[in-house]
């Protein structure tokens, strides 16, 4: 796909052809949310939201008072989801659709609001405490025979790819690290993907919120030890990677370029779909002990590069990377896979700082590992768990493990 004069809208066809999630995209994607909750026959629906003025500047929240005016509908909500939301925001959530018991649970906003409402109707349907559900399709192995209702979700950043993924990502405050839910019934029922929506995020949040999505298309890409992932998941990538570096750059410099935000968007749910069927790995996991300390997205494309490289020691990554040969620009033709990640992490400099590591960070994030032990094992070079505090001290600290 060339970008560079008429930009196309492939990935329309794209979406479109995804099946684990249905993806309403595109101008006017909102209005259809009425129709579904009747076609669903909810007559009540629990909405969760971020910060209630974020949902105002984007015009999400005048445009679900005017759609729960226009139906009988009970819409008890939950707001002030924080960025990075904790046990205890999801448990408040619960609280909520406890005394509600709505047919439907939307969530309206980042990532993060998505990741909490996925966690919290879960917890509800299951009765179990959202620290029993993290790992690996717990609930599905406990209540074999049991399907579960799925949220339905309204981005309104462009980077988690949350509304088509079966993650969720929850800070554990006892462990002082985040914690992934990795379960395939908490896969969005519905996304209404608006990308107008977007164009009040401030030029940091649209950074960090793109380079997330990149980083996801980049690592599932590079996982080529994933069995049964997506044939298509290499397409997804390519075209969400595309995306990013033609329309960054783009909205940063005119953040109400419409067109670039559609792409965003576009790009950021590829993402997730990608992510969905070959997951990320070390850089993901190394952001989670960072919560708090710097966007998630900046952690995770700051990580990014020193992981690449250490991936490289396998040849299907190798061979793998240089199918992105080209894709950001550089002085010289890049003929090594070291060439196209020295690209890359030059395009993530114009958009990001350097991370800044000291010894001690670096042991923290050493040892938080095993916290997520999902994503040693999804990563494209193998990495034994009871070898992993000491690869990932010497990636960080610049040295070459062999």
């Amino acid at each position: 796909m060339s970008l560079h004069n008429s930009p196309d809208k492939e990935y329309i066809a794209l979406l479109e052809k995804y099946e684990p999630v249905r993806i309403v995209f595109g101008d006017g994607a909102f209005a259809q949310l009425g129709t579904e909750l009747m076609l669903d026959r909810s007559a009540s629906a629990c909405f969760v939201f971020g910060g209630r003025s974020t949902a105002q500047k984007s015009g999400v929240y005048q445009d679900f008072i005017n759609t729960i005016s226009s139906f009988d509908l009970e819409a008890p909500s939950v707001s002030d989801i924080p960025p990075e939301p904790d046990t205890d925001d999801v448990r408040r959530i619960v609280e909520v659709l406890k005394d509600a018991s709505p047919a439907a649970v939307i969530a309206v906003g980042g990532g993060s609001v998505m990741d909490a409402a996925k966690a919290a109707y879960l917890s509800w349907q299951t009765g179990m405490d959202v620290t029993e559900l993290f790992g690996v399709d717990v609930a599905s192995k406990k209540f074999p025979d049991r399907a579960f209702k799925r949220v339905f979700c309204i981005p309104t950043t462009s980077g988690t790819g949350s509304e088509v993924t079966p993650y969720a990502n929850i800070v554990d405050r006892e462990k002082g690290v985040k914690c992934l839910i990795m379960e395939k019934q908490i896969v969005p029922a519905v996304s209404f993907v608006e990308p107008a929506f977007t164009c009040s995020m401030p030029a940091d949040l649209t950074a960090t919120t793109a380079l997330d999505a990149m980083v996801h298309s980049i690592e599932s890409f590079l996982n080529t030890r994933t069995t049964g992932a997506d044939p298509a998941s290499d397409e997804w990538a390519q075209e969400s990677v595309r995306l990013i570096r033609y329309a960054l750059p783009k909205v940063l410099k005119d953040p109400d370029d419409l067109l670039s935000r559609e792409m965003l968007s576009a790009a950021a749910t590829l993402g997730g779909m990608c992510i969905a069927t070959r997951p990320t790995s070390l850089p993901h996991l190394c952001s989670f002990s960072l919560y708090g300390r710097i966007a998630h997205g900046y952690a995770v494309a700051g990580f990014l590069p020193l992981f690449w490289r250490y991936y490289l020691k396998e040849e299907a990554v190798r061979a793998q990377t240089m199918r992105l040969a080209g894709i950001f620009p550089s002085a010289e033709k890049q003929s090594t896979p070291e060439d196209v990640v020295d690209a890359v992490e030059a395009f993530i400099r114009t958009c990001a700082k350097p991370l800044e590591l000291n010894a001690e960070l670096i042991e923290k994030i050493a040892s938080d590992a095993l916290a997520n032990p999902m994503k040693l094992s999804s990563a494209p070079r193998p990495v034994p768990p009871d070898d992993a505090a000491r690869i990932i001290r010497a990636v960080l600290s610049g040295e070459s493990v062999p």
